[in-house]
């Protein structure tokens, strides 16, 4: 779970929260479908939110409006107005790096987001109002038909996983519709590593090890000096005191 001034985004699999780690990753099978919720924490503005996976918008150059005090699952990528495909995290081999070659976003979803400025009274020197923005919204959330929001790379200080990448997965049907939101202020951006594959000290070296089941936020964390497993929430081993992340 990544928060950021009043905003929050989670991976979930299969319903179930993933637990995000201190370097920002979290870690599920290779091959998983994965859904991606949006949390509004502000009481008073609607977010307008843009997600970005392995560096490309998979809004098809929407945004998305989440209600205050509501949460959003977008469950795949977007075409028009409908979802009908999860995302599906999967090994990049050699195979697929040589086909369609490696990038630095490779294993990240970024999530764009701001708030929309609060309403004040306006004089028009016509009967005319100001015109608002339209957008596609499901339950409590939006999404713009129209995006004129430039898109830039991601620029990034977290290790990139090269070993994954996100890729149409299951069939699902999620629709949208139109809804509106006014003026929005600065953006800001949460930014999650999906791994599926972890190091882990093994004598005197290190070595990388699949993920062989997601890791939510309900698993117990073993801890590496004396083997007991104890709560995600905990930092230290209740045991021996040894630092468990």
């Amino acid at each position: 779970m990544m928060y950021s001034n009043q905003f929050i985004v989670v991976i979930k699999n299969k319903g179930k929260v993933l637990r995000e780690f201190s370097d920002n990753t979290v870690r599920l099978p290779f091959g998983s479908d994965y859904s991606i919720m949006l949390k509004n924490k502000n009481s008073l503005s609607k977010a307008l939110v843009e997600v970005f996976v392995d560096g490309k918008d998979v809004l098809d150059g929407h945004s998305i409006i989440v209600a205050p005090n509501q949460t959003t699952e977008l469950e795949g990528f977007m075409r028009g107005s409908i979802v009908k495909n999860r995302f599906r995290f999967i090994e990049k081999t050699n195979e697929i790096s040589k086909f369609r070659g490696d990038f630095m976003e490779d294993g990240l979803v970024e999530v764009k987001y701001s708030f929309e400025k609060p309403e004040i009274d306006w004089y028009y020197l016509t009967e005319d109002p100001i015109p608002r923005t339209s957008y596609f919204f499901s339950n409590d959330t939006a999404t713009k038909f129209t995006s004129s929001m430039s898109r830039s790379n991601i620029k990034c200080s977290v290790d990139v996983n090269e070993s994954g990448i996100t890729v149409p997965g299951a069939e699902t049907r999620q629709d949208f519709k139109k809804g509106i939101i006014g003026t929005t202020g600065p953006q800001t951006s949460i930014i999650i590593n999906l791994k599926g594959e972890t190091k882990v000290k093994a004598t005197s070296k290190t070595i990388s090890k699949r993920v062989t089941r997601p890791i939510t936020v309900k698993t117990r964390i073993q801890c590496p000096t004396c083997g007991r497993r104890w709560k995600s929430t905990m930092k230290y081993c209740g045991n021996c005191s040894t630092y468990l992340h």
